[in-house]
């Protein structure tokens, strides 16, 4: 990582990042985010590196307003299919549906008037509970030091209820030991913060009802899955839900079915968990998107969005 981030670095000293981003600015980039933390908790084990710190979250945005088009995910969505996107635009997305996309991302965009997609996983806004892959990461962190550590499912490749079965007896022994200062960090929205975003620049879209990985279960499950979260949605939000991002979001994770029923409740675009930049004939149904961690510097993060670090990745 030290490599990448000397080498990132002198690319965007150079400004390579930006000759290379405005030979391809008629792409629609989307950044994928899903937590953002304080500051002083960047480093600590039980923070996911999916995460994001609040200051940095401000300087990626900030770089954002000064050097990029941001727009509504639907409209550059519509725009991209028309032929009419405007270059250099992004469209800024958060997965899962954490409390602090309220509390840290939002004060954020507001201030600096930056339109945003949040997706929410309808089932743990309704119970409270963490999410499967961060109860797992949890667990690991709890029995690492023990002399024979559980062996822990596989989120990615195993049905959601086996796994959930299987660690629920580490999870009550792991819940119960949690500070305040995780639990709320970690913590879904509630339906009452979800009605307290203002609807002109936040849209919400569905991410799974329980966020099961939708190729690792079957078609009853499936459908349900997309259903009952754009209902739920819906319901909460009072507007028609338009928007979906697939759990995980890889290859295999969704199918041609999937989109069918996407399309029959009404959703117009979703997005994968692949990297990428979007062109006109790109597939409304699968629109690739560039993921933004905790290993995001300045440097690394106009390199992600430039897609020369997707392309150096790719590479190597």
């Amino acid at each position: 990582m030290g490599l990448n981030r000397a080498f990132y670095r002198l690319i965007t000293r150079s400004g390579a990042d930006k000759l290379l981003w405005r030979l391809d600015s008629r792409r629609l980039r989307i950044l994928c985010y899903h937590g953002i933390c304080a500051d002083e908790l960047k480093g600590a084990p039980w923070i996911p590196d999916f995460f994001v710190t609040r200051s940095e979250f401000e300087r990626q945005m900030r770089h954002l307003q000064t050097n990029a088009r941001v727009l509504p995910l639907a409209e550059a969505a519509a725009r991209l299919r028309a032929g009419t996107l405007p270059p250099r635009s992004v469209s800024i997305t958060f997965d899962d549906g954490y409390a602090n996309n309220l509390h840290l991302a939002y004060p954020v965009l507001e201030s600096l008037q930056l339109p945003a997609t949040i997706f929410l996983s309808s089932g743990y806004v309704e119970s409270g509970d963490f999410y499967p892959f961060l109860k797992l990461k949890l667990i690991e962190l709890k029995t690492r030091s023990l002399a024979a550590p559980p062996a822990l499912p596989s989120y990615k490749s195993a049905p959601l209820d086996l796994v959930l079965e299987r660690i629920a007896p580490w999870w009550e022994q792991t819940k119960a030991e949690l500070t305040g200062i995780q639990r709320e960090t970690l913590r879904p929205l509630t339906a009452a913060e979800i009605r307290a975003f203002p609807p002109d620049l936040v849209e919400f879209g569905g991410h799974g009802h329980t966020h099961c990985i939708l190729g690792n279960e079957q078609p009853q499950r499936r459908r349900r899955e997309i259903v009952d979260c754009i209902s739920q949605i819906a319901a909460w939000t009072k507007r028609a839900v338009r928007l979906f991002s697939y759990p995980n979001g890889q290859p295999r994770d969704f199918s041609p079915a999937d989109q069918k029923i996407l399309q029959a409740e009404g959703i117009t675009t979703a997005v994968s968990g692949i990297a990428g930049a979007n062109g006109t004939h790109a597939d409304p149904l699968a629109l690739q998107r560039y993921p933004v961690g905790m290993y995001h510097d300045q440097d690394g993060f106009r390199a992600e969005i430039s897609g020369l670090r997707t392309a150096i990745l790719r590479m190597s």
